[in-house]
Parts: C-alpha cells; sequence; structure tokens
C-alpha cells in the first residue's frame, strides 16, 4: 500500500471515529469516508481491502476502546471483526466508482455501504455499534428518515454525500459529471429539509400514562455477594415510595436491578405489596431460574400490576455473546483460559409483548436495543410503547453508555413510539415519537426521572415492512455488479 492512501485511510478512520461522543462531532461523518473513497480509487482489490481494513480498525478500534475493560483481547478481536466489513465494503467501492460503471456508481457505492453495514448485525455474533446512523442519533431533521427506511436510509444518504464530496476533489472529467454530483447534495439536503417539516408538524404533547425511572447507581460487581440484593431492594423500594408522591402510573426499575430469581415467592410478594402500596404498575428487571435443573437463568422483566400483583415476564430473546452466552464452546475448549461464564444465560423464545392497562407494552434488555428489528417486530406485534431496561456499569466511566443510549432515539423515530429507557448507572430517559428528549438523567447519578407518554397505535413504513430498504439495495448490487462485468469486458474489448 503507498505511503499516501495509508494516511488517507488512517484519515478516514480519525474522522469517523471523532463523530462519535467524545467529542461527538457529528459533521465529520458527512465527510468521514472522503478519504478512503480517494484511496481506493483506481485501486486494485488487493489495496483497495487493506485500505478498508485500516479504516475500519482505526474507526471501530477508537469506539470500541471500552472493549479493553475486559481486556485487551477482546477488543482487538470486535475491532478486527467491525474491520474487516468495512474492508468488504472498500473492495466492491474500489469497482463501483461512477468512474468505472458510470453514473449508477453514485447509487451502487451507498448501496454497497448499507448491505455491509446490515449484514454486520446478522448471525450470533451480530454488532451494530459504529452505523453511520448512530453518529447521526442527535441529529433529529436527519433521523427522521428512519421511520421510513430504518437507519439504513441515514447510512445510504451519509454515504452518498461522501461519495459526491471525494468526486469534487478529483479532477472533474466533463460537464455530465456535475449533475449526479449535485443530485447527490440535492437528495441529501431534501432529507434534512424533509426532517425539519416532520418535526415543525409533529403534534404537541398529549401524553397522559406518567412514568417514573429509578437509576439506582448502585455498585454492582459482577458476582455480588448476598448481601447486596436485599439492600438493592430496600434503596429501590425506597426510591419507588418517594416517585410515588408525583402518583406515577408506572415505576421502571433497571435490568437485573434484583441480582436474583423473581418468582411468586421470592421477592415477588415483596414487590407486589409495594405495588399496592404505592398504587403504581412495575416493569423490574431480574433473574427467573424457571427449575432450570442446570442452575441456568433467564435474565427478565417482571410486570407486576398495581391491582393484581404479579401479572407476566419477558425472557430476554438476544442474548450477549461472550458475556451473557459462548458461542462455539465445544468448538473452542481453549476459551476456558480466558475466564468465560461457565454457564450460559437461557435465550428467551419470542420477543413477547405484555398487556398492561395503557395497551401492549414491548420491552427490549440492554443488548436488544442495539438492534433496530427488534423494536420494530414488537411494534407490529402491537406495541403501544417501548421499554429500554439495562445495566451499563460494565462501561463504567468510558464514552460507551452514551452511544448506547443515542440508539434509544433512533428506536424511538423507526417506530413513532414513545421510549423508557431505564439505566443501572445512566442515562436513563423519556424519548418522544420524533426522537426529542422529554426528560434524561445523565451517567452515574442518583435520582428519579419522572415523565408523562401516550401509547400509540399506527405502524411506520419501517416497523410495517423491515429492512426493504435493504433488499432495494441488494438489488442494487446485483445490478451494479452486471454493469461492473460489461464496464469491464468493454474495457479489455
Amino acid at each position: 500500500m503507498r505511503k499516501r492512501n495509508l494516511l488517507l485511510a488512517i484519515a478516514s478512520g480519525v474522522l469517523l471515529a471523532v463523530s462519535m461522543p467524545k467529542p461527538g462531532w457529528w459533521p465529520t461523518a458527512w465527510i468521514g469516508l472522503v478519504p478512503l473513497l480517494i484511496a481506493i480509487r483506481g485501486a486494485r482489490a488487493r489495496d483497495a481491502a487493506r485500505c478498508g481494513l485500516v479504516t475500519g480498525f482505526v474507526y471501530y478500534g477508537v469506539i470500541c476502546f471500552w472493549l479493553t475493560i475486559f481486556g485487551w483481547l477482546p477488543w482487538f478481536l470486535v475491532a478486527l471483526k467491525e474491520a474487516f466489513w468495512l474492508m468488504l465494503f472498500a473492495v466492491a467501492a474500489s469497482r463501483l466508482l461512477p468512474e468505472r460503471i458510470g453514473w449508477f456508481g453514485y447509487i451502487a457505492v451507498p448501496a454497497a455501504w448499507t448491505v455491509s453495514q446490515w449484514a454486520r448485525v446478522l448471525g450470533p455474533l451480530g454488532f451494530t455499534w459504529g452505523s453511520l446512523a448512530h453518529t447521526q442519533a442527535n441529529v433529529l431533521p436527519v433521523i427522521q428518515l428512519a421511520s421510513i427506511t430504518g437507519p439504513w436510509g441515514i447510512d445510504f444518504i451519509v454515504c452518498l454525500l461522501n461519495l459526491a464530496l471525494a468526486n469534487l476533489l478529483v479532477p472533474a472529467q466533463g460537464r455530465r459529471r456535475l449533475v449526479p454530483i449535485l443530485a447527490s447534495l440535492v437528495l441529501a439536503a431534501a432529507a434534512w429539509i424533509a426532517g425539519y417539516a416532520v418535526l415543525h408538524s409533529a403534534p404537541g404533547p398529549r401524553a397522559r400514562t406518567r412514568v417514573a425511572i429509578i437509576q439506582g447507581c448502585l455498585p454492582h460487581e459482577i458476582n455480588p455477594g448476598p448481601e447486596y440484593v436485599p439492600a438493592a431492594y430496600s434503596a429501590y423500594a425506597e426510591m419507588s415510595r418517594q416517585a410515588a408522591k408525583s402518583k406515577p402510573d408506572f415505576i421502571v426499575w433497571p435490568e437485573t436491578t434484583i441480582v436474583d430469581e423473581i418468582t411468586d415467592t421470592r421477592w415477588g410478594p415483596q414487590i407486589s405489596q409495594l405495588a399496592r402500596e404505592t398504587g403504581a404498575n412495575y416493569i423490574i428487571g431480574g433473574y427467573d431460574f424457571s427449575g432450570d435443573p442446570e442452575g441456568r437463568s433467564y435474565n427478565s422483566a417482571h410486570f407486576f400490576d398495581r391491582a393484581s400483583g404479579r401479572i407476566g415476564v419477558y425472557h430476554k430473546v438476544h442474548l450477549v455473546p461472550y458475556g451473557e452466552y459462548v458461542p462455539f464452546r465445544k468448538q473452542m475448549p481453549w476459551l476456558e483460559r480466558y475466564g468465560i461464564r461457565e454457564v450460559d444465560v437461557l435465550p428467551g423464545r419470542s420477543h413477547e409483548l405484555i398487556p398492561t392497562e395503557i395497551g401492549k407494552v414491548g420491552v427490549s434488555i440492554c443488548f436488544e436495543s442495539l438492534f433496530p428489528a427488534v423494536s420494530a417486530q414488537e411494534t407490529r406485534s402491537g406495541a403501544s410503547a417501548l421499554v429500554i431496561i439495562t445495566n451499563d456499569a460494565w462501561f463504567k466511566q468510558t464514552q460507551a453508555a452514551r452511544h448506547h443510549a443515542m440508539m434509544a432515539r433512533l428506536r424511538a423515530v423507526e417506530n413513532r413510539r414513545y421510549v423508557v429507557r431505564a439505566a443501572a448507572t445512566g442515562i436513563s430517559a423519556i424519548i418522544d415519537p420524533c426522537g426529542r428528549l422529554l426528560s434524561e438523567l445523565d451517567i452515574y447519578k442518583s435520582g428519579i426521572l419522572t415523565g408523562c407518554i401516550r401509547p400509540l397505535t399506527g405502524l411506520t413504513p419501517y416497523a410495517r415492512f423491515g429492512d426493504w430498504f435493504v433488499f432495494g439495495c441488494v438489488a442494487v448490487l446485483l445490478s451494479s455488479a452486471i454493469a461492473s462485468g460489461r464496464a469491464a469486458a468493454a474495457k479489455r474489448d
């Protein structure tokens, strides 16, 4: 790889990295791919792959640096795995640039980026951290597009503008070239203007259901001692009694608040009594062993009705690989030396909704909130409100908790639902259907967050049709592959 191209690849990684907090300079995402796209222009596939790998490793290495909390090896492997997808994009883009296949390249390159980002979420090791959509999560006009295309349309439009800018920085090849460049700029501007229009025309808050989030911010070790659960329950119950003074309909405790089994015989009766005492319904994170003979548990959200007590439980379906379960445990016995968990958490069977007095509620537990398809499926099944419970204490003082919280704003817009996010150490928030923060409690602060939500019906195009935009991008790539092949054949002739 030439030194110039190496420096351009590194520059792309750095520009993309600073678009995420901290420092959170989101405009750099709109130019972050420009150096890489210049570096791969006219490059052989091998050189393009190297450029993409360098950009990806710098980018994901920086924004996932918090993984070093668990060791340097997990950080290195995750950064390398995610960089692999950017490497594939670079190879595809080097063959699909407009100077190779004509104006269709302006569609094909962003389509390649979008498909590569979608592919990252698939399979047992799927991971969405660092999507270009995440870099724009705090830019409300931009993310309104997510209600139609999901996060994938945002990825597409940001990549498209990067491509247009990259082509502006190379020698012109005639006036006809300006047309697709101007069209790209107009399309990006149109997305912004449409987003502003949606925000301006969105109805004002007419919320009627009052909620309270308890952010206890208690010290939480991976394997807490036997004294932890009674102390945690006592602290959260007392904060809930304080919250009850504002007469909330729902009180939400974060993921694994009760690091113990919550059943009708253990902790359940006390929580039922608390619900009657405070006159509120509860959603509480805890475990559910369900009599498993191997001692395995579900990571669960438990629902308590203020009138009838415990009414249901949701078991987390999408577990954290190597955090809650160990993929390929039998095939890779050498993993034992790295202190992997001895017993896997049990996965739930489906994303079940719980009927409440405001309608059905969909819950995502921690890692599940990274995946847009989870909330879309819950909304499609009839969820009138979305709840996210999480314990981000493992992230300590890194920016990971802030990255994670940003994704909840996308889930709200994608489904046009209120989102209630309860985090053990922050960031807890109440988010409206346009992604606006109605209230927020920052990281590592103990407190009670209150606000109002409203149950909603109706489906956005994304909630109704899912990843339709990605499938369109796949069709574009198939067409562009044909165009690229014809261009190569014509060049040989």
